[in-house]
């Protein structure tokens, strides 16, 4: 059986996380009104902030599978590097998602300090959140595995989303048994914990889009040249970078061999070095390696931070 291309594997990736992104939407609907429809119904503001906040968490699954759909789209002219990045974008909308809610449950927290009306906590209550809360958790821990399994950015996002939708649910929880034991204050100091984090999630989702946006290094240089100097003809290697996103990693770099090496030969090299490369690192998509005579100028003055 001839083994799977890194196009086929990719193509089936981003169908599985499809599926993923499809079924968390609908779950995420699901909670999202139940929370809603409840909150208004028993003046629970706490829980109406929490259900708009799980509003934003569908919201980021269209998101998502708009962004998924145009990322699968082949490289063009345009777009030499093909489209993954647009997964990225979709990850850094996810992060502002994140603090759209985070001011949602601010809005909901302040109106409950303010407000003169008192919330009808009842046992139904007590369910609905429960079941947010374990829906939210759930929904979390599959999207995050299926983030793993898949090296994918966007379900990495949108489980960490949930899990502070999840948070939120426990914030409204612990303000319900506040208020019905006659400690409404506690239910807002409870809330200001939880927008703490809330907060560090959109931070954290932030920051790794923005890792890929400015083109980080993924590979560690160290290891690249290990594997690039157990070849017997390579003489010196350097000018390694390594850019991209988790799963789709370009890496540039230069290996020097002896100055008399036939072109015959040195390309035979270079394709044994890609070969060992990707043996060593799944995540590669392409290797760029340019081959320099082992004369000074070519592995001289390389700056510090690229030998």
């Amino acid at each position: 059986m001839c083994a799977s291309t890194p196009e086929v594997s990719r193509s089936n990736n981003h169908r599985a996380v499809r599926r993923v992104l499809i079924f968390t939407l609908a779950a995420n609907l699901l909670v999202a009104v139940g929370k809603l429809a409840w909150g208004y119904h028993a003046n629970i503001v706490s829980m109406q902030a929490d259900g708009f906040h799980s509003f934003f968490d569908a919201l980021s699954n269209v998101i998502g599978l708009i962004a998924l759909g145009m990322a699968t789209l082949p490289p063009d002219r345009e777009h030499p590097y093909g489209h993954q990045k647009l997964e990225v974008a979709a990850s850094m909308a996810i992060g502002m998602m994140i603090l759209l809610g985070l001011l949602e449950v601010g809005r909901g927290v302040w109106a409950a300090a303010t407000g003169a009306a008192s919330p009808q906590v009842s046992p139904a209550a007590f369910g609905v959140i429960g079941v947010a809360i374990a829906t939210s958790f759930v929904i979390s821990w599959y999207e995050k595995r299926a983030a793993k399994r898949y090296d994918s950015m966007i379900l990495a996002s949108d489980a960490a989303h949930t899990f502070s939708d999840a948070l939120a649910g426990i914030a409204v929880l612990i303000g319900l048994v506040l208020v019905r034991q006659g400690i409404p204050s506690g239910d807002i100091f409870a809330a200001l914990a939880v927008m703490l984090f809330i907060g560090m999630t959109a931070y954290r989702v932030l920051r790794d889009g923005m890792i890929v946006l400015v083109d980080a290094a993924l590979l560690d240089a160290d290891a690249i040249r290990e594997v690039v100097c157990t070849h017997p003809e390579v003489r010196s290697c350097h000018y390694v970078r390594s850019r991209g996103m988790p799963g789709s990693v370009h890496l540039d770099l230069h290996v020097t061999v002896d100055p008399d090496m036939k072109m015959e030969q040195a390309g035979e090299v270079l394709l044994e070095i890609k070969a060992r490369l990707h043996a060593r690192f799944s995540e590669l998509e392409d290797v760029l390696i340019q081959l320099e005579p082992h004369h000074p100028v070519h592995y001289e003055d390389v700056p510090d931070n690229l030998v």
